[in-house]
């Protein structure tokens, strides 16, 4: 009887945590997010410069996905390992055409 109701106890636990998790990236004062793109060009927004002094001036290039839904992968120049970071963090170059 006490394993069901941990059983039960586990799984709405679990299910508050994910419903947390999906509404946490919903706030109305937040501007939509634009796509990132694969490859793209990219350097330290504003908030990432003030959040991480150290990498204020990077630029890298934009390798791939992270585990975690809001965390994209970068690899900044001259690194040989990408690291995660916020999508907040980052704001991706327009190229200019030639």
């Amino acid at each position: 009887m006490s394993d069901q109701i941990a059983e039960g106890f586990s799984a709405s636990t679990n299910d508050q945590r994910h419903g947390e998790f999906r509404n946490s990236g919903q706030n109305s004062d937040r501007p939509s997010r634009a796509p990132i793109a694969v490859g793209a060009r990219f350097r330290m927004s504003a908030l990432g410069a003030a959040r991480s002094p150290r990498l204020a001036k990077k630029e890298g290039i934009i390798v791939g996905c992270s585990r975690l839904n809001c965390s994209i992968r970068v690899l900044f120049n001259g690194s040989k390992s990408p690291m995660s970071l916020h999508r907040d963090y980052v704001e991706q170059l327009i190229s200019e055409p030639e």
